[in-house]
């Protein structure tokens, strides 16, 4: 019963709904950019037919690069309107000769996909636009005969209609949908360009990352612990030479009070750079680790953690904590916030990690180096990291890793 009134509730929102509304939109701009995109084709077909003279290749190359940058309209109208996660393709190469310039745009795979795209979106826009105001049209027009008495029919046929006006924003929808898988496949990038992509950034991040880190380490050790473990040698040194005079007792005393003050400061400075490379907290796993860090946060943090029976490699166990530990930092440091949930869970092959918070939002990946050296760790086990953080809403970080490294 509840299920049929869900159903019914939004079948009778959709004329109204927002959802509508950006499908039509999107519609009604495919359509208007369905004309430069035959311009295109056209351009194509011509340059096509010169081929066979200096004029022709240019051509082809000029309308090759025309439906690229129609491609790049149509992926921001995707993503705006449809809301469909559609990534940019790799750019094409820069070539220092026109010669090499031209022969890179006549090879270039993008931009014959996104004139392919160019041939199937049009007749697609007119269908998109045109079946639903259809509907409307013949709507209107029972109405308006029924209204003056020309057909007695009308009122027969008036349910049927209204029935299927509601039922044109699901065409509508539906159009979308089509259209939506069509830019992801035929316009977006190559996959195993991306792929490829996507392997050196995350080779190079972790190269850098584990370079920064060994250097890091290495000058905490020279600069702090090595010094102060030489400070150490040196007062016991002296308080050894002091014993040996007249006046041992009190020099000694106090050298020894200053010897062992020093060991204190290098044992916690050791402690701090092994909790860099492994916290102890994960030695009983990742769930009480979560949960220590949640107590032990300046800001309230509420955890779901839905562990039991996971079998995480220590790599990932590592990874998952650091990822917990920077985003409810982050949180406290820059949010606003007033809580934190941190929710985890693992299934047979991935873990997903959601840290939320209710502060101000606004975070933005590609304007701080934080989130952006997140995702390249989490890239280097073949994770990923969604941001959603619009301005007042607070922000909303998903991490999903695989369970074995």
């Amino acid at each position: 019963m509840d299920g049929t009134r869900a159903v019914a509730g939004r079948l009778l929102r959709a004329p109204v709904a927002r959802r509508t509304w950006a499908d039509l939109l999107h519609h009604v701009l495919a359509l208007l950019l369905a004309v430069p995109g035959v311009a295109c084709v056209l351009l194509l077909l011509a340059g096509a037919a010169l081929s066979v003279t200096l004029l022709g290749l240019p051509l082809v190359a000029l309308a090759l690069g025309c439906a690229r940058r129609l491609a790049r309209v149509h992926r921001a109208l995707a993503r705006r309107l449809l809301g469909v996660a559609v990534e940019e393709p790799q750019p094409r190469p820069r070539s220092t000769s026109p010669l090499r310039g031209l022969g890179a745009a006549l090879s270039d795979a993008t931009a014959w996909r996104s004139v392919g795209f160019v041939l199937v979106q049009a007749p697609l826009a007119f269908v998109g636009l045109y079946a639903p105001g259809l509907l409307v049209a013949v709507l209107a027009e029972t109405v308006q005969r029924w209204s003056t008495g020309r057909d007695d029919s009308a009122p027969g046929l008036l349910p049927l209609l209204v029935l299927a006006a509601f039922l044109g924003p699901w065409l509508l929808r539906a159009v979308a949908l089509l259209d939506g898988v069509l830019v992801r496949v035929m316009i977006g990038p190559d996959p195993l360009a991306t792929d490829a992509a996507r392997l050196r950034r995350s080779r190079s991040a972790a190269l850098e990352g584990s370079a920064a880190e060994v250097r890091a380490i290495e000058r905490d050790l020279h600069d702090g612990t090595q010094a102060r473990l030489t400070a150490i040698a040196l007062h016991v040194d002296m308080a050894r030479s002091q014993l040996r005079g007249p006046d041992a007792p009190g020099r000694a005393v106090e050298l020894l009070d200053v010897a062992h003050t020093t060991t204190v400061q290098a044992i916690t400075e050791l402690r701090t750079i092994v909790r860099r490379i492994h916290p102890p907290a994960l030695d009983d796993g990742l769930g009480p680790a979560l949960t220590a860090l949640a107590e032990q946060s300046a800001l309230p943090v509420r955890t779901e953690l839905h562990l039991v029976g996971a079998r995480l490699s220590p790599a990932i166990e590592t990874m998952a904590y650091f990822c917990v530990t920077e985003l409810v930092a982050n949180a406290t440091r820059h949010a606003e916030a007033g809580e934190v949930l941190v929710r985890v869970a693992a299934g047979r092959r991935r873990l997903r990690i959601l840290v939320r918070d209710d502060g101000r939002g606004g975070a933005d990946p590609a304007r701080g180096s934080g989130l952006r050296g997140l995702a390249d760790r989490v890239a280097t086990v073949d994770g990923t990291v969604r941001v959603r953080s619009a301005p007042g809403t607070g922000t909303s970080v998903r991490v999903e890793l695989p369970v074995r490294a």
